[in-house]
Order: structure tokens, then C-alpha cells, then sequence
């Protein structure tokens, strides 16, 4: 990967991430699927969480389970189990302890 083209990545990925922090999550999702679509990014996982964690925050559960699903496939989890991630992003009830990520290890 060209140097060039990791900094385009990262530069998108990082303007995506203050969009959110700012509430506009049309403006996250454009920049978040420019980070999909370049030929040389990595970290497909970090960049389909992001997603989930926005699509919650704006009430669309279903397509943040389903970005949800697209990061858990990096690490090989069974689809046909529900992970307590998703459980968590899912869940509209007052959070009051973190998922248990143990089975990503």
C-alpha cells in the first residue's frame, strides 16, 4: 500500500470519526464507505463496528446488527449465534456493564 494511500484512508476514516463525534451520521456513513471501497484499506472489521455503533445511534437496529455481523465474519464467528456484542448494540435498555469480548480471542 502506498504511503499516499494510507494517509486518503486514514484521513477519511478520521473525518468520518469527527462527523459522528458531531452528530452527523449521513456525512460518517459517506466517509465510512469510502474507507470499504478504497483497494487499500485494512482493518475491515474496525471500519463495519463503526458502522454498527452509528446505525444504533440513529435507531436502525437492523442495519447495525448487519454491520455487525460483516466485522464479526473477520474473525470467523459461527453467523447462526447471536454474540453478545450484538446483543448489546441491539438491546434499547440502559447498558450497565460492557459485552464480554472474550470469544473474539
Amino acid at each position: 500500500m502506498t504511503e499516499q494511500k494510507t494517509n486518503e484512508t486514514t484521513l477519511q476514516f478520521v473525518t468520518a470519526f469527527l462527523k459522528s463525534q458531531k452528530g452527523k451520521y449521513e456525512d460518517t456513513q459517506m466517509h465510512l464507505d469510502k474507507v470499504l471501497h478504497s483497494p487499500d484499506h485494512q482493518n475491515d472489521e474496525l471500519v463495519w463496528f463503526f458502522k454498527a455503533c452509528m446505525f444504533q445511534k440513529l435507531g436502525k437496529t437492523q442495519q447495525s446488527h448487519d454491520c455487525l455481523q460483516m466485522a464479526l465474519m473477520s474473525f470467523d464467528y459461527p453467523a447462526d449465534i447471536t454474540p453478545p456484542t450484538v446483543e448489546f448494540i441491539s438491546s434499547n435498555a440502559i447498558q450497565h456493564s460492557a459485552p464480554k469480548l472474550d470469544y473474539i480471542i
